[in-house]
């Protein structure tokens, strides 16, 4: 029950939701509708106020149709004053001429009636600014002095001179102006506020109240009319004047219960029971004459009236107060507990109030827990002193405070807070305590902390690498530099720093060069390479390298540029006597730019490419110059050396406008940033055209020699190769005659004799497989290199030196390894290695005896992805004194070689990628054994 009471009570007392002025009506019809209400308003409380005459004295106790119109002006918007106005003048000219008042009277009233709503409406909507609501002491006391004195005091002075220049009724001009005034402020005091109240706030507060509202209030209804009908004509007028205030409780009620829409209603109640009572010659207002008795209930009504108007006002003001408090409580709470940040509220005595909701859940704690001082506990014990002492000293000044301390999380783990407290105030300014927010910049510090110890890490790294590191707040001018970089240009540690003083050390011929570059990377918000020279103050030239970083922060905000400089003093003269080097010895130099896509070539590089010295060099300029079938090789290793860091070395060939083809060694050494990106490539070119053709040269003598070397050694095989023909040679021989015999006698088996035709056909073809074996060892060909496997060269090789074994009465055995990976070479090239070794396996044996003359011939997979091929004969071994000398050319051990054989072996096995060795085997003997590598896709299964 107390609930619903107290919640009509907060609906009652609420400011009008809604514009007074808006009425239900279409937007149309509503002027004509207002104008209707004030007829009828004004008409019937002229007849209600000639119904509250005391007879037979002239002026009525309370004249309502004033108050009317005042209220129907506190209730519309003054733009439409005047039609108010006119609206009331039918229905005051029509009550007037019913009682038979002349004309100019009826029209001089009106003007008084007029002023005196006009003159109290105005001014309380001047004070007010805008329509009146008895909500607050403010507007009940503004609307006192206004509508209920002003208006009705000076309007009276209008009044009565009227009624005396019209000489209409009796009484002096003072006598005139009290029974006005009283009449008049008696109407204001309880029309004006009843029609106010109800008008702007009674329907809809009516509508929302709950049932035990309305119930207690028609409690109060009957109470309040049972009571005045008692005082008001049960009682006599010699009663005691104290029953008088009986209905007091019951005002009482509705001032405190209902606000101000109850007490004017309250008092209209009383009011009018007590006039109508005193009328008609009851209660205690008839005792006396009709002038008495008016005065009487005039002065007693205005005396209850009043204080009861402000008791209410104060009523609502203070519930409307406190209603808004908790509304704003309510709100704070719905934001806080809302809000992203973690929120506290203590009070006068420094002990905390309230924690919003993120805070609860961020400690795992209840709010009970929390209130007071309970809070501390979560506070890191090595931050709480210093976490007090700022709270205590910010509080008893009551200034803002920032602190950060370490407070336990639900999880047990202390986490950094940022803590920001302001002083808060009442609405009357008093102190009421302290509001603050709390941010968790635990990752904020760590991130801190990690760029400030990588900053110190990239100061001592730049430091160790003899880098001086600089930053310049581009905002304020302000240049902070390490101590390396203070060194380069000779600044004193503690002096205070600025570009100007920067400015000053470069070299003038460079100066505009680096202010250009400092400015287009600020503009641009990038990067910047530079090298120029500073004059120092002890008379030494310098060359700085000098590279630097536009940074901006959030929002394009606090651009900063940050740079490193490095004395490059002695790499510029060791360019320099380089470059004089370079001229002296015939090298080309070149430059590449990564970073501005330039080259730049020497005098010699333009001679080398056929490039006159006043022709623009480009990078176009040098793909045009190489040999079409290079260009592209050249391209591929150019990127692949700036990409991956690799030095640049490579051979080509380079074509002149006029045709001539001279051969180039180009190598270059890549300068990369701290993050890999390339910056420049330099490096040389040599003229190898000489030595190329040289080479060339000395392939054709060596391939020219491999082919005597293959047909002597054909020579050495006479007898094998003849073994070799004979044997297919006697088959078709056989198989031929065989066949005429068949022939001859007359009798064909056709079976027998296709048999005989195709083993004819095999032999053929293994006598021409001989024959083409022998022209590939002795012809001269361009060596074709492809995917060989080394079995097959041994089993071809050892069936071609069989019957030469058998004449050496030698025992040939091999050991392959089926797994072996394949190679890539020229088999005809391969063979002849096997061949020359071979036969000098044969020729070291003719001293061995016959039991123990062996060759073995092996293949092998080696652990290193290499294929390995040996030959092993049981003969005298290789002498220490002759093994260093081995495959050199024209050195033999045997009374009639040239020695060559070893050394085409090393050669061809070279050219191949492979190496070539000799040993002393266990057990006697020698072992030649030569390695290749396998092929990329064999090896990489």
């Amino acid at each position: 029950m107390k609930s619903v009471s107290q919640s009509f009570e907060a609906a009652s007392i609420q400011p009008a939701a809604r514009n007074v002025n808006d009425f239900s009506a279409p937007a149309e019809w509503r002027s004509p509708v207002i104008g209707l209400c004030v007829f009828a308003g004004y008409y019937l409380g002229a007849k209600l106020g000639f119904a509250l005459t005391f007879g037979p004295y002239p002026v009525s106790v309370l004249w309502p149709p004033n108050s009317i119109l005042v209220a129907a002006l506190l209730l519309t918007p003054p733009r439409i004053w005047w039609f108010i106005l006119l609206a009331a003048f039918p229905a005051h000219c029509a009550t007037q001429l019913q009682s038979h008042v002349p004309p100019l009277m009826i029209l001089c009233w009106f003007i008084s009636n007029c002023s005196e709503a006009l003159i109290g409406a105005g001014l309380t909507r001047y004070l007010v600014r805008g329509p009146i609501q008895f909500t607050s002491l403010r507007n009940a006391g503004i609307f006192c002095l206004c509508v209920v004195f002003t208006g009705p005091f000076l309007s009276s002075f209008l009044d009565a001179a009227f009624v005396r220049w019209n000489a209409w009724g009796g009484g002096t001009y003072w006598e005139l102006i009290r029974i006005r005034f009283f009449s008049n402020a008696l109407a204001a005091l309880i029309v004006v506020p009843l029609i106010v109240t109800w008008a702007t706030n009674g329907i809809r507060v009516v509508r929302r109240a709950g049932r035990a509202c309305l119930l207690e209030a028609c409690v109060l209804l009957l109470g309040l009319l049972s009571v005045s009908f008692v005082v008001s004509y049960k009682f006599a007028p010699q009663a005691d004047s104290a029953f008088l205030f009986l209905t007091l409780p019951f005002l009482l009620w509705a001032a405190v219960r209902f606000g101000s829409l109850g007490t004017s209603t309250a008092l209209s109640i009383v009011g009018f029971l007590a006039i109508w009572s005193g009328s008609h010659g009851h209660g205690p207002f008839s005792g006396g004459t009709a002038e008495q008795n008016t005065l009487s209930i005039q002065i007693f009504l205005i005396v209850l009236s009043i204080p009861m108007l402000f008791l209410a006002a104060v009523i609502e003001e203070r519930a409307t107060g406190e209603n808004e408090r908790r509304e704003s409580e309510s709100r704070f709470r719905i934001v806080a507990d809302s809000a992203p940040v973690l929120i506290w509220m203590s009070g006068v005595d420094k002990l905390c109030t309230f924690f919003n909701k993120p805070w609860l859940e961020f400690t795992g704690r209840s709010l009970e827990q929390e209130m007071g001082n309970g809070w501390v506990e979560g506070v890191h014990p090595d931050d709480l002193q210093r976490c007090l002492k700022i709270y205590s000293e910010a509080f008893d000044a009551r200034e803002a405070f920032v602190m950060q301390y370490r407070l336990r999380r639900y999880d047990g783990e202390h986490r950094w807070i940022s803590d920001q407290g302001v002083a808060r105030y009442d609405s009357n300014g008093k102190f009421s305590g302290y509001i603050g927010s709390c941010v968790d910049v635990t990752d904020l510090i760590n991130k801190d902390e990690a760029l400030r110890e990588f900053e110190e890490r990239v100061v001592l790294a730049a430091e160790a690498t003899h880098h001086g590191v600089w930053e310049l707040d581009t905002t304020t001018n302000e240049l902070w530099m390490s101590d390396k970089a203070r060194a380069l240009f000779q600044i004193d540690p503690e002096a205070r720093l600025d570009m100007a003083i920067v400015e000053r050390r470069v070299h003038p011929d460079d100066r505009a060069l680096r202010e250009s570059a400092i400015k287009q990377a600020i503009e641009t918000e990038g990067d910047y390479a530079i090298e120029y020279r500073v004059l120092l103050p002890d008379g030494n030239l310098r060359w700085i390298s000098g590279r630097g970083r536009c940074v901006t922060g959030k929002h394009g905000k606090g651009k900063r540029l940050i740079g490193v400089s490095v004395d490059i003093t002695q790499q510029k003269e060791a360019q320099d006597l380089f470059r004089l080097a370079a001229e002296g010895s015939h090298l080309g130099v070149w430059h590449w730019d990564e970073v501005a896509k330039t080259l730049t070539w020497d005098g010699a590089t333009r001679d080398m490419f056929g490039v006159s010295a006043d022709a623009e060099i480009t990078i176009d300029t040098f793909y045009r110059a190489l040999h079409p079938d290079d260009a592209e090789r050249v391209k591929q290793t150019w990127l692949q050396a700036l990409e991956l860091r690799l030095p640049y070395q490579i051979e080509f060939r380079t074509q002149r406008t006029d045709g001539t083809v001279r051969w180039v060694d180009a190598r270059g050494q890549g300068y990369y940033d701290e993050s890999g990106k390339a910056l420049w490539m330099t490096g040389v070119l040599f003229d190898i055209t000489d030595r190329k053709e040289a080479e060339f040269q000395a392939q054709q003598n060596r391939e020219e020699l491999s082919h005597l070397s293959r047909v002597a050694a054909m020579g050495e095989l006479t007898a094998s190769i003849a073994h070799e023909l004979n044997q297919p040679l006697s088959g078709i021989t056989s198989n031929a005659a065989a066949g005429q015999r068949f022939i001859d006698r007359g009798k064909v088996d056709l079976r027998e004799l296709h048999d005989l035709l195709g083993d004819i056909v095999a032999d053929g073809r293994r006598a021409g497989d001989v024959i083409r074996g022998i022209q590939s060892m002795v012809k001269k060909d361009v060596s074709a290199h492809r995917q060989t496997n080394l079995n097959d060269i041994v089993s071809s090789v050892v069936r071609m030196v069989k019957p030469n074994a058998m004449l050496h009465s030698c025992e040939l055995g091999t050991f392959l390894d089926p797994d072996i990976p394949t190679v890539e070479g020229d088999p005809v090239q391969l063979q002849q290695v096997l061949l020359n070794l071979i036969i000098n396996a044969f020729d070291a044996m003719h001293a061995t005896p016959l039991s123990r003359r062996k060759v073995v011939i092996a293949t092998e997979r080696a652990a290193d992805g290499v294929t390995r091929v040996s030959v092993r004969d049981y003969g005298v071994g290789i002498p220490e004194e002759v093994r260093e000398r081995l495959f050199e050319q024209f050195f033999t051990t045997k009374a009639k070689g040239l020695g060559m054989g070893l050394s085409i072996v090393r050669s061809i096995v070279e050219s191949h990628g492979g190496t070539i060795a000799a040993e002393n085997a266990d057990g006697g003997g020698a072992r030649f054994q030569f390695s290749l590598p396998a092929c990329a896709k064999a090896s990489a299964v």
